[in-house]
């Protein structure tokens, strides 16, 4: 989408491949794959199971129990994110959901966020990648939203906390 190429257009020449490729793998969902509750996937590449219609068996959700597309919750998309980025070798977080993945990241200010870097909702109730800052300047995040139903991009409404992810050498 337009989206997606504006935003790796406007990636920093400085960036490092890691975080590169985070942000590309990122993109490369984005307007995909449904949400789903409890959703996650450790498939490189395309998960054939995105789009079947499948039970909605993880518990806490107004969405359990019912029938819905296949697809990804906010932390499963950053754990296939991060293991598709490194072709299989790391997973954010273990699988361990949001507040599993903001236990290995190092809290950081707004204004030093990089493409790559992961923000938080209140109580890591959600989570999402920085993508890159719009013409303002202001933080563009992708992430796996349920009031989208899909891999969005948006700006940083809603989170309230930036972490740098130990897996990055800067």
């Amino acid at each position: 989408s337009g989206d997606t190429a504006s935003l790796i257009r406007g990636l920093p020449e400085d960036l490092s491949p890691e975080r590169e490729a985070v942000v590309r793998t990122a993109c490369s969902l984005v307007g995909k794959v449904n949400y789903f509750w409890g959703g996650k996937s450790l498939v490189i590449g395309w998960d054939a199971r995105w789009g079947e219609l499948r039970q909605v068996t993880a518990a806490g959700s107004s969405t359990t129990g019912t029938y819905r597309p296949y697809g990804l919750d906010c932390s499963g998309f950053v754990d296939w994110v991060f293991y598709n980025a490194t072709n299989g070798s790391y997973i954010i977080g273990h699988g361990g959901g949001a507040t599993m993945q903001h236990s290995y990241c190092t809290d950081i200010s707004w204004e030093d966020a990089r493409p790559g870097d992961l923000v938080f909702y209140p109580d890591n109730s959600h989570v999402g990648i920085v993508g890159g800052r719009d013409a303002n300047g202001e933080l563009l995040i992708i992430h796996c939203a349920s009031g989208y139903n899909n891999v969005v991009i948006t700006g940083k409404e809603g989170f309230t906390s930036v972490g740098r992810p130990q897996y990055y050498s800067d």
